[in-house]
C-alpha cells in the first residue's frame, strides 16, 4: 500500500520566462540547470504539467540535486514539498524582489495570474 504524505524534493528552482502575448494566452518557456533547452509552454495549465515532469525527472535522477534558474527569468518558482497536485513552495520575482509562498498548485496560479494582471 502506498504511503500517503508529503515528500520533500529538495530545492527545485525553475526559471520561467514569460512572451508578450496579445491574445490573453500565457506563453513562455520552462529552464533550469536541469534542463539541457528551454521548454516552452502555451497555456499555466501546460506549465503546471511540464513543471510536474520535471520534478518527476529531477527526483529519480538525483536526490538533493540542486537546480539553478538561468539569470534574468520572468520570475522563479521554488517547489519545496509535493505529493500529487499538492506543492508547497515559493514564488519569486527579481525585478521588485517580491516574494510570495504558496501551499497549492490552486494558490500558485492565482498568484502567477496576479504577476500577469501587473
Amino acid at each position: 500500500m502506498r504511503e500517503c504524505r508529503m515528500t520533500p524534493i529538495g530545492a527545485n528552482v525553475f526559471g520561467i520566462n514569460l512572451e508578450p502575448c496579445d491574445d490573453g494566452q500565457v506563453k513562455g518557456s520552462i529552464s533550469g540547470s536541469s534542463i539541457r533547452k528551454p521548454i516552452p509552454f502555451t497555456s499555466l495549465s501546460r506549465m503546471i504539467l511540464l513543471l510536474d515532469e520535471q520534478m518527476d525527472i529531477v527526483s529519480r535522477e538525483a536526490s538533493g540535486m540542486t537546480v539553478q534558474p538561468p539569470s534574468a527569468p520572468s520570475f522563479e518558482i521554488e517547489i519545496l514539498f509535493r505529493q500529487n497536485y499538492s506543492w508547497q513552495g515559493k514564488v519569486r520575482w527579481p525585478a521588485g524582489r517580491k516574494e510570495a509562498t504558496f501551499r497549492s498548485v490552486l494558490e500558485l496560479i492565482t498568484i502567477i495570474e496576479m504577476i500577469l494582471d501587473q
